[in-house]
């Protein structure tokens, strides 16, 4: 018993020690499934630039980079960035109810990611379930404020939903504040708004804003 004892120090200390290497391989595997996860973006918007949208050529590299994402899902299947950048690929593919699931786990392993929201609420309302993918995009935008493509789905958001001073605003701050190449987008969706406020004459100056920045239907 004393023998039992006297080991016990060293015993902690094996535990204590056992502990914190399971936690630096959990950091070290977190951070190198975050990088995985951007280089994804990246490839991912380079086809989008690069491509024409619909195009064999788009398809085929967007196809490229899911076959790479599912080989890192087997070491990064809890990686909300890795879930987040299979969402947003599944939006591009054209498969909304997919993109929707993986939404949905990347929110549950994260609810304060807001890439996670963004993607499960333009899922939600591609598919006309406007309310709930409002609420998600409203997440989205209180986690990062100043993503102004962001705050032009909000806007297109609140249009589907009805509320079209809310659009307004939001559109607003993206034609005073956004990137020009957003804002014939913002004219346009204010137009569609102001459309619906009943305000024809000033929806009218806006879809002529729209076109002038290049906005094409």
């Amino acid at each position: 018993m004393n023998f039992l004892y006297r080991q016990l120090p060293w015993i902690a200390s094996i535990i204590v020690l056992a502990i914190i290497l399971l936690v630096t391989i959990s950091s070290s595997q977190a951070t190198d499934c975050h990088v995985l996860a951007t280089g994804f973006d990246e490839k991912h918007k380079r086809v989008i630039q690069q491509n024409v949208r619909g195009s064999d050529a788009y398809f085929s590299n967007l196809y490229k980079i899911e076959d790479e994402i599912f080989t890192a899902m087997k070491q990064c299947n809890d990686s909300t960035p890795i879930i987040t950048a299979m969402g947003e690929l599944q939006l591009s593919l054209g498969q909304v109810p997919l993109a929707q699931l993986y939404g949905e786990k990347a929110v549950n392993l994260d609810n304060d990611d807001w890439n996670a929201h963004y993607v499960l609420g333009s899922a939600l309302n591609l598919q006309k379930k406007y309310v709930r993918g409002l609420e998600h995009l409203q997440l989205a935008s209180k986690l990062q404020p100043d993503n102004y493509s962001l705050t032009v789905n909000l806007c297109s958001s609140y249009e589907k939903n009805g509320k079209f001073q809310q659009a307004i605003n939001t559109c607003s701050q993206v034609i005073e504040k956004g990137p020009y190449d957003l804002r014939g987008t913002a004219y346009y969706l204010r137009a569609l708004a102001r459309k619906g406020n009943n305000e024809p004459a000033l929806a009218e100056k806006d879809i002529k804003f729209a076109k002038e920045f290049g906005f094409q239907q």
